[in-house]
């Protein structure tokens, strides 16, 4: 059956998948946290110097929109992750049925296996009966009289 096999390898490559864009968004994530701590030292020192340039709000804004993006793609990669068990639960247990109902059909192929065989054999111990003899073959011939008959 390649079937299963095909939908073993594509749930195969599909957590493989997953795990590599999970692995992307921690990299991510650990970018941001390092920009978010020199950010956070930045701001620091801009408060003493008095007044924050608008290229820091600027970039503050786009390392808050980097982060909501983050954590839409985790909600998403968690959500995908969530799938993935679903369809392989579900996966699992039409497997589990199909396997069942294979051990099924086969018992009533051998069942139906042994009945022919058993028939088969009382076929050949049975004796021959011959046909039982017609007792008049011209039975029919007889009831409208005989028309051929010479007059």
């Amino acid at each position: 059956m390649s079937t299963p096999d095909a939908s073993q390898q594509s749930l195969g490559e599909r957590e493989l998948e997953l795990a590599m864009r999970e692995a992307e968004l921690n990299r991510r994530e650990a970018t941001l946290r390092r920009a978010e701590e020199a950010r956070a030292e930045e701001e620091g020192a801009l408060t003493r110097a008095s007044s924050v340039p608008a290229d820091l709000e600027e970039r503050a804004a786009a390392l808050a929109r980097r982060e909501r993006e983050l954590e839409q793609m985790l909600g998403a990669v968690d959500a995908q992750r969530e799938r993935l068990e679903a369809v392989r639960g579900e996966y699992e247990s039409r497997r589990a049925a199909l396997a069942e109902r294979t051990l099924e059909v086969e018992a009533e192929r051998d069942r139906l296996r042994d009945e022919r065989a058993r028939q088969a054999a009382a076929a050949e111990e049975a004796p021959i009966e011959a046909p039982e003899p017609v007792p008049d073959a011209e039975w029919w011939s007889k009831q409208l009289g005989r028309p051929l008959e010479a007059a």
